[in-house]
């Protein structure tokens, strides 16, 4: 079955071309195509071309034991430290690793797997998944679409979790702050993930529902 698209696939594992690569998977996605062979294929070719352009990947349990450690690090401080600082600290701290960890949670909730953690983003020191594509195929479009927006939510939750610490300890005029920030942190997101980002790629997703 499908043998045109895997002799596409196979002509890109020596001539890669990443318009070409989208083509195919947009056209699995469309027609909803749910071939092991073909869909292992694109799994190896993502994954040959990812581990030639990433050096640093920790494995799953390796990162989501540093995300996890770092997310109860944060929290514990913000609460036995009382110092204002450490408040805002925690929020940055949260914003970084709730993120992937939001990913990561409803991925495999919805049957999506990941492979590594690499640093990715503008600075490349943002902790990010490599998704494995044989998984992520597999997946309907909607699962497929939450699994990309639980990644904002995660992102605003964190000054939000921050703000509530702040109110717990009394320290009022920083969980006001903390509150500005997760608002704007909102808006911040729908301005540009809808573009650039998770939001947009959620959206893409849920088209192929």
């Amino acid at each position: 079955m499908h043998n045109d698209l895997k002799e596409r696939v196979k002509k890109l594992e020596n001539n890669y071309n990443g318009k070409e690569f989208l083509s195919i998977v947009n056209e699995i996605k469309k027609d909803k195509i749910n071939d092991d062979e073909l869909l292992m294929q694109i799994e190896n070719l993502s994954r040959k071309r990812f581990e030639g352009k990433v050096s640093l990947t920790p494995g799953l349990f390796t990162g989501n034991l540093l995300e996890i450690t770092a997310t109860i690090a944060a929290i514990v401080l913000a609460f036995r430290v009382n110092t204002d600082w450490v408040l805002y600290l925690c929020a940055l701290i949260l914003m970084a690793t709730l993120h992937p960890l939001s990913h990561y949670l409803t991925g495999r909730l919805f049957g999506i797997g990941f492979t590594h953690y690499y640093l990715n983003g503008p600075a490349r020191i943002e902790p990010t998944l490599r998704i494995n594509y044989f998984s992520y195929l597999k997946a309907e479009g909607v699962k497929r679409a939450l699994m990309h927006a639980s990644g904002v939510i995660g992102t605003i939750a964190a000054p939000l979790v921050a703000a509530l610490i702040a109110l717990d300890k009394g320290a009022l005029g920083v969980a006001m702050n903390l509150m500005y920030f997760f608002l704007l942190l909102i808006v911040f997101e729908l301005l540009t993930s809808t573009k650039i980002g998770d939001l947009m790629k959620a959206k893409r997703e849920y088209g192929y529902r």
